[in-house]
């Protein structure tokens, strides 16, 4: 078969053709039987059966409830003795601390830079458990940092 038989043939099956079976025949016959006699242009609403009602409000009561316990447990401010203070965390209680060891010098400066950024914001929102745990942490990278220049000695 060469190129030109095989866009004739292409061509050729182009044209329309009859399904086998007329469907819109059997669709009309099942809406004709499905039709309820009266009025077509009402339409009676589902209503759902009371007792579904019921659980449905309980379920959004409680879960309204439920929302604005978390909301109220989340915003209280967290009282406990190892958060630091806010005078303890006045900007000059600890001085810039300069390794001699020049690979640790770089995490050094990130972290003086981290805690003077993590100060700030405190003294902005000093009931913040978030920002004095982002600052215990910093706390607690810059002394395995030292411990590190000891050991690296």
């Amino acid at each position: 078969m060469n190129e030109f038989e095989w866009l004739r043939q292409m061509r050729g099956l182009n044209q329309s053709a009859p399904p086998p079976d007329d469907l819109w025949a059997r669709i009309d016959a099942a809406l004709d039987a499905a039709e309820p006699s009266g009025n077509d242009d009402v339409v009676t609403p589902i209503k759902p059966p009371r007792r579904h009602l019921a659980w449905v409000v309980a379920a959004s009561l409680a879960a309204t409830f439920a929302l604005a316990c978390g909301i109220t447990w989340r915003e209280q401010p967290i009282q406990s003795a190892s958060n630091p203070s806010i005078a303890a965390l006045s900007p000059g209680n600890t001085a810039p601390w300069k390794p001699s060891d020049p690979r640790l010098a770089g995490a050094a400066v990130e972290l003086d830079a981290a805690r003077m950024e993590l100060q700030q914001a405190i003294q902005q929102a000093p009931d913040s458990p978030a920002l004095q745990r982002l600052l215990q942490r910093t706390d607690a990278q810059q002394s395995m940092l030292r411990e590190l220049e000891k050991h690296a000695g």
